[in-house]
């Protein structure tokens, strides 16, 4: 291990203290649910191993998921049978023993329900603060908590806090963020209640109250007791910053030991899981004005990288920085800063494909560029006891990952790329600046594959007769896709530009007036970086909405930021022809009109290039085929089919 006067980061490094509890650095992995819990709500060995690795990585304190403290409250969560019981305790201290045993903290945090923001996945009537509709399914209203109700959650987190020291949690958090169920207490556009625990800011704040008194009665004065709430709603009706300063000040006075701020809630759904579009540090402003107004630690989450994180602790933006969705995609963060080899920092895309999209299937989670998280015991990197020739034919992500596995696991590896360079699909996909964590990703794969003694080939086209793969043991084939190109008359024109050609020669892109023609994913990204170059753009799209596809978490802020930068967004509207002036389309009520434009740029998808695949999969059948040529999708999708193709090479 390094001093800190030879880090880059030496205040990431330095110890923390909340309350009476120290910390081994600055660095915490934020809480965020993983669905991995056995059915009955303990702990499951993945779900053990998981923060058991992360702990592991060397970061100083892990905050565990939501831990429900009754399934009482919202009916989806009935089947936690352990909330609330002794062997519920014995989960936490099973997760206790294997955090401590790597020299980190554990903070439990404590929530008791989603409230409105829940998934009706019954027809039982959901509950919150208020008689207010459901954030799902607005027809439906939720029943406001009985009296009786408020003080048994009350109760609830009391015996938590009996139990939390029992099973050796350093410190609590209690959930009240996002427009959840204690927030709904706190908000008056949600608490509407003419009781004691509604109208006034002392109603409002008397459930959060009540709760404190209760887990401070238990857990005495020295035990650290933590909030996570949000700075700000970010919806015309919700919580402004001013707000939240008054009760964060409150907060403080009845003896809270430190608030983790992040932002926003289900209504303008961008900052439960802030995607790629909201940049890095996204929260450390709001965190900041925080941290002005009291004088307890910050805790913040949001994007943060090392650099990021470094610098706002530096500038005394918060306090502590908080990693979740990177200490995912690489649970050894904390170590490689120490060890001065954050060049092998694997980057967390900010995707949420899989650590979120996951959670709407119902489905334990994983990582798009780390398939063993949460899978830590089934897919080790162990050294296979007789090493093979492998060939990989194709560079992108998928061919990279699947050479870099392999190459882990012992056996001599050869990628062969057609091109100059590595990347495929990564390099126009990365080209918008909101997109370099791409980038980042590509360069981290090449170095890893450098390091572990990959032979990579460029300029080199491999076909079935290829005698580079009469000598393999095992080949894997990523070619790839190709832009589809539709019958449409015109689309030669020198004036009409393919998407990725758009990103690689930019010099294409000629004129002020740009028409984006396909409204997925990669037509929005292209249309909002022209967009913040000062270009006039509009997106034409055959379906009725732009971006139908894209993940919620993900479309969200897509579309603010469109709208932000003024894209004009046609939908239902049919491409006819390209023309010198621009394009002619069909409106939805039946119209032929021009739209003009300097620069058409198409992005009507991609195809599969598997007919060269099929070939070589054909004369070598225990070939592998990985990636776009086999599937298309997200770059999660060739990822991780890279990762299981090295891994199973035995």
């Amino acid at each position: 291990m390094i001093s800190t006067a030879k880090t880059k980061y030496p205040k990431l490094l330095e110890r923390g203290r909340i309350g009476n509890l120290y910390l081994k650095n600055r660095m915490v992995m934020a809480p965020m649910g993983t669905f991995s819990e056995n059915r009955d709500g303990y702990p499951s060995k993945a779900q053990i191993d998981y923060y058991e690795a992360r702990a592991k990585g060397g970061v100083g304190m892990v905050i565990i998921e939501g831990q429900y403290v009754t399934n009482k409250t919202d009916p989806w969560i009935d089947y936690i049978t352990t909330a609330d019981t002794d062997e519920q305790m014995k989960g936490w201290s099973l997760l206790a023993e294997a955090i401590h045993a790597h020299g980190s903290k554990m903070c439990l945090q404590l929530s008791c329900g989603l409230g409105r923001n829940a998934f009706p996945f019954d027809d039982s009537q959901m509950v919150s603060a208020s008689e207010v509709p459901s954030f799902y399914f607005p027809d439906m209203m939720c029943r406001a908590l009985t009296i009786e109700e408020v003080h048994g959650i009350v109760d609830s987190y009391r015996r938590a806090a009996r139990r939390a020291l029992v099973a050796e949690a350093d410190a609590v958090e209690i959930h009240a963020h996002a427009g959840y169920m204690i927030d709904q207490f706190m908000t008056p556009v949600w608490n509407k209640r003419t009781d004691e625990y509604g109208g006034s800011f002392e109603n409002r704040m008397r459930l959060i109250t009540e709760i404190y008194q209760a887990i401070r009665e238990e857990v005495g004065p020295d035990y650290p007791i933590l909030t996570r709430m949000a700075a700000y709603h970010d919806f015309e009706d919700g919580r402004t910053l001013e707000e939240s300063i008054e009760i964060v000040q409150y907060l403080e006075k009845l003896g809270l030991d430190a608030i983790d701020i992040d932002l926003g809630c289900y209504e303008r759904k961008q900052w439960i899981v802030p995607s790629i579009y909201a940049g890095t540090a996204c929260m450390a402003d709001a965190a900041a004005a925080i941290r002005k107004a009291v004088n307890i630690p910050v805790l913040n989450a949001g994007n943060h990288t090392p650099e990021t994180a470094e610098k706002g602790l530096e500038d005394g933006m918060f306090d502590f920085a908080m990693f979740g969705r990177p200490l995912i995609a690489d649970p050894d963060l904390p170590n490689k800063i120490i060890n001065n080899r954050t060049e092998d920092i694997r980057p967390c895309l900010f995707c949420n494909e899989i650590c979120v999209g996951r959670l709407y299937q119902n489905r334990v989670i994983s990582c798009a560029v780390n398939p063993q998280a949460v899978f830590e015991a089934n897919y080790p990197l162990t050294k296979v006891e007789e090493p093979k020739r492998v060939v990989v034919i194709g560079g992108g992500p998928g061919g990279m990952e699947a050479a870099r596995v392999a190459a882990e696991r012992g056996h001599k590896v050869t990628l062969y790329e057609k091109s100059d360079r590595l990347g495929g699909q990564l390099i126009p996909a990365s080209a918008p600046a909101f997109k370099q964590r791409l980038r980042a990703f590509a360069d981290w794969e090449q170095r890893q594959l450098e390091k572990l003694g990959v032979e990579i080939v460029y300029n080199t086209e491999i076909n079935e007769n290829s005698f580079q793969l009469e000598f393999a043991d095992h080949i894997v084939v990523a070619l790839g896709a190709t832009p589809i190109t539709p019958p449409i008359k015109g689309i030669e024109r020198e004036n009409v530009v393919e998407v990725t050609k758009a990103h690689l020669q930019p010099e294409l892109v000629k004129g002020e007036r740009i028409l984006i023609a396909g409204g997925g994913m990669s037509g929005c990204d292209c249309a909002l970086e022209l967009a913040m170059e000062g270009k006039k753009v509009t997106i034409i799209e055959m379906k009725e909405e732009i971006a139908s596809d894209v993940l919620l978490d993900n479309r969200n802020p897509l579309m603010f930021k469109l709208e932000d930068y003024k894209v004009d967004m046609l939908t239902s509207h049919k491409i006819n022809e390209f023309t010198e002036k621009g394009v002619k389309i069909t409106t939805p009520a039946g119209a032929e009109i021009l739209l003009e434009a300097d620069t058409i740029i198409t992005a009507f998808g991609m195809k599969p290039e598997n007919t060269l695949a099929h070939k070589i999969c054909d004369k070598y059948p225990t070939t592998d085929m990985v990636g776009d040529c086999d599937k298309l999708g997200q770059i999660q999708g060739a990822v991780r089919k890279g990762f299981f193709a090295g891994w199973a090479i035995q």
